[in-house]
């Protein structure tokens, strides 16, 4: 697992000390042993202007997906978890030692994301933006109801929705990836670029190795 990534999300600078490093590592293979990953996938028809799933009727409302899929005419969705036993765990250190727990949240969302992208090293997507997800940029969490209805995933992957619109487990995500166009996340193509804390701190929001 990349450690890069969960000091990302960590917000780690500098170096990392003997007792945080340990602690990532045991966290680690925790997660990997708790975790069950689960996926399912389906590919829907856009339509720009607005940019909607043509399927469903089903306008998205966010320019940041506007800007990255303006070429695109297909989405590949792609629901994925890690399972409830993630959960059950979190909440335990949540309990005893807040810390861990931390550390114990970054190790998950770091041991998804690489799960998913070797999940999509299976598919033949052709050119394909990186994958995008509501919540992220201004893509509203709403669309995870509309979504989750159609792509059933409450049947497929065990996967449900709070009263806000959050992924029960809660390490589960829906990814959205935009085919027939090919970009990789850099801070150039970024359309929040000039505005990004990250950026301005000397980070990034992706790993490069």
């Amino acid at each position: 697992m990349n450690k890069k990534t969960i000091l990302n999300y960590l917000n780690y600078q500098g170096n990392v000390d003997e007792k945080t490093n340990q602690l990532i590592d045991e966290c680690i293979l925790e997660v990997q042993e708790k975790a069950y990953f689960k996926v399912t996938q389906q590919i829907f028809h856009l339509t720009h202007s607005p940019l909607k799933i043509e399927e469903l009727d089903l306008i998205i409302p966010s320019s940041d997906l506007t800007h990255y899929f303006k070429i695109v005419i297909n989405v590949w969705s792609l629901p994925d978890t890690l399972g409830i036993e993630i959960d059950r765990q979190m909440k335990y250190y949540e309990h005893i030692d807040m810390a861990k727990a931390v550390v114990f949240d970054a190790v998950s969302n770091t041991y998804l994301e690489e799960c998913c992208d070797e999940y999509e090293k299976t598919l033949d997507l052709g050119m394909h933006t990186f994958r995008f997800a509501p919540g992220y940029g201004d893509l509203p969490l709403a669309l995870n109801k509309p979504l989750s209805r159609v792509l059933q995933i409450d049947k497929k992957i065990g996967v449900t929705l709070s009263a806000g619109g959050l992924f029960i487990p809660m390490k589960s995500m829906l990814g959205m990836i935009g085919l027939g166009s090919q970009r990789a996340k850099s801070c150039h193509s970024c359309i929040r670029k000039e505005s990004c804390a990250l950026r301005k701190g000397g980070q990034r929001c992706y790993v490069i190795d």
